[in-house]
């Protein structure tokens, strides 16, 4: 399932974002962090409604592009790369908490 940005804007930390899915229905998410691993764009989100998820989960979608060059946010779901993901992430997290 292929999610694409509604309305693309310079992203900051904890912005709210809409999502359109393959169905058509609009989701917002809260935007924790896009970063780069071995040269592949990925952002983390988290749902305003999180349905069935904890507060400390979060999904992270590979960016890519589409014909027109629109952003497309392809969900992960091989376990080994979203943990190496989730310890970027959490890398990330230590060189910003150290500055």
């Amino acid at each position: 399932m292929a999610e694409d940005i509604k309305n693309q804007e310079e992203l900051n930390d904890d912005e709210i974002m809409v999502l359109v899915d393959d169905d058509g229905q609009e989701v917002e998410f809260h935007h924790i962090a896009t970063l780069d691993y071995k040269d592949e764009w990925y952002i983390y989100l988290q749902p305003l409604d999180l349905g069935e998820m904890d507060e400390d989960e979060m999904l992270i979608f590979k960016i890519e592009a589409d014909e027109e060059g629109n952003d497309l946010f392809m969900p992960v779901e091989d376990e080994d790369l979203l943990d190496k993901l989730y310890e970027e992430y959490l890398k990330e997290c230590d060189l910003q908490d150290g500055e």
